[in-house]
């Protein structure tokens, strides 16, 4: 059955033939999106453990200069 799960992965299908002659098709089915809910609770859990671990954001007259710095102007 790894095989043919395998073959589904990379062909998007799969067909089986059974020694009767029936056929069967393995199609793979794409995972659902994760809501946006779901999405903004990880990003605050992560926002939250990065806090616990000591790290501060930069402020803004930081953040200015670290893009002056990347867009080569400094």
């Amino acid at each position: 059955m790894a095989q043919v799960f395998e073959t589904a992965r990379r062909l998007g299908k799969a067909s089986l033939r059974t020694v009767a002659g029936e056929t069967f098709e393995v199609t793979i089915q794409p995972k659902p999106a994760p809501s946006t809910e779901a999405m903004l609770a990880k990003y605050e859990a992560h926002a939250e453990h990065l806090r616990q671990l000591g790290v501060v954001q930069p402020t803004p007259a930081e953040n200015e200069r670290i893009n002056r710095i990347i867009a080569g102007e400094i």
